[in-house]
């Protein structure tokens, strides 16, 4: 019985020691565990940032374009008016011209008649 109690005696230290090498054990998984899930978070929130900058540098380029293509036809369609006034313009006296020489011809052709 008195080996007994010593080996108990020598042993229980041993299991407590395998105990607490346990817990230091699970506490360093579960502190790596947190890091790991610390350093996936970070660089999912790194990504979704860049992800962000990347869909507004878009939507910018977007914009800038439409921008562009709009004052683009903008300006064609005033060129296209400012051409289409002219040609009014000019057809407007190429009429009044046609109408003065008739209206000539009408009055040669009156004093030709009597």
């Amino acid at each position: 019985m008195k080996y007994l109690a010593i080996a108990l005696l020598l042993v229980v230290p041993a299991l407590a020691d395998w105990q607490w090498q346990g817990r230091d054990q699970m506490r360093e998984a579960a502190a790596e565990a947190r890091r790991a899930r610390a350093d996936a978070v970070r660089e999912m929130t790194q990504a979704r940032n860049e992800a962000r900058r990347e869909m507004y540098s878009a939507q910018r380029e977007w914009r800038t374009s439409v921008r562009q293509a709009h004052s683009e036809v903008a300006r064609e369609l005033r060129q296209a008016h400012y051409e289409m006034s002219r040609e009014i313009r000019q057809a407007q006296l190429e009429i009044e011209r046609e109408m003065r020489n008739v209206r000539d011809e009408v009055r040669r052709a009156a004093r030709d008649w009597r």
